[in-house]
C-alpha cells in the first residue's frame, strides 16, 4: 500500500516542470476533524499566467466508514476555505488500507465536495497519477500512459493528409498558444499557406 510520503514525493516528481508545488506546511487550510493521516499539496501550472491552484487532500485511512466519512467532511470543510474558481479544483487522494476495487469505483464516482481517486491494492504511484490530472503526456502509439489528445489528433490528420507532417509540431505549438482563436487560424494558414492563397 503507498504511503502519504510516497504519494507526495510522486507528485511532486510527476508536477516538475509542469506545476509549482506547495506542500500543507507552507499554507492554511483545515486539518481533518478525525483521526487520519493526511497532508494536503497545491499545484499551480508553471505556464499559464494567472493559473489558480489545484487543491489534492491526500488521506491514509483503513477501511472504515466512520474513518470516510470523516475523509469527507475534511473536504468539504477544506472546499469551504478555498476562494470561488478553486472550488472546482479540487481533489482527494484516498489511500484506503484494505478496500475492494469494486468499493474504490464506488467512492470515485462519489463527487460531492471534491474529486477523488482511490488506490487499489498493488497498484503503484505512477499508475494511480496517471488515473488523475497528473496524468504523463505521451505521443500517440504509447499505451502505457494517457496520449496527448492534441498530438494524436495531429498524428491521425497526417496519416490522412501527408502534407501537413512538416507542420504538425509548429501547429500543435500555435494550437496550445493561448492567442484568440482567429489569430491561431491566421497563423496557421501563414505557417502552411505562406503568402499564396489557399483556395
Amino acid at each position: 500500500m503507498l504511503t502519504i510520503s510516497e504519494m507526495v514525493a510522486a507528485i511532486s516528481k510527476r508536477a516538475e516542470g509542469r506545476y509549482e508545488v506547495a506542500v500543507s506546511d507552507t499554507f492554511e487550510l483545515a486539518s481533518p476533524s478525525i483521526e487520519i493521516d493526511s497532508a494536503t499539496v497545491q499545484l499551480k501550472r508553471v505556464s499559464q499566467e494567472g493559473a489558480g491552484w489545484r487543491t489534492v487532500l491526500i488521506a491514509a485511512l483503513p477501511f472504515d466508514s466512520a474513518k470516510i466519512q470523516g475523509a469527507f467532511r475534511w473536504a468539504a470543510d477544506v472546499r469551504d476555505m478555498l476562494a470561488e474558481p478553486q472550488t472546482a479544483d479540487l481533489y482527494m487522494f484516498m489511500l484506503i488500507e484494505g478496500i475492494a476495487s469494486e468499493d474504490a469505483a464506488r467512492l470515485e464516482t462519489d463527487d460531492r465536495f471534491c474529486r477523488k481517486v482511490v488506490v487499489r491494492e498493488e497498484e503503484d504511484a505512477d499508475s494511480f497519477l496517471d488515473r488523475s490530472f497528473l496524468a504523463t503526456l505521451s505521443p500517440a502509439g504509447s499505451s502505457d500512459n494517457i496520449s496527448d489528445p492534441l498530438l494524436s489528433s495531429l498524428s491521425a490528420l497526417v496519416l490522412a493528409h501527408s502534407w501537413v507532417e512538416p507542420y504538425r509540431d509548429t501547429w500543435r505549438e500555435l494550437l496550445l498558444s493561448g492567442r484568440s482563436g482567429g489569430e491561431i487560424a491566421e497563423a496557421l494558414k501563414a505557417v502552411a499557406f505562406g503568402d499564396e492563397d489557399p483556395q
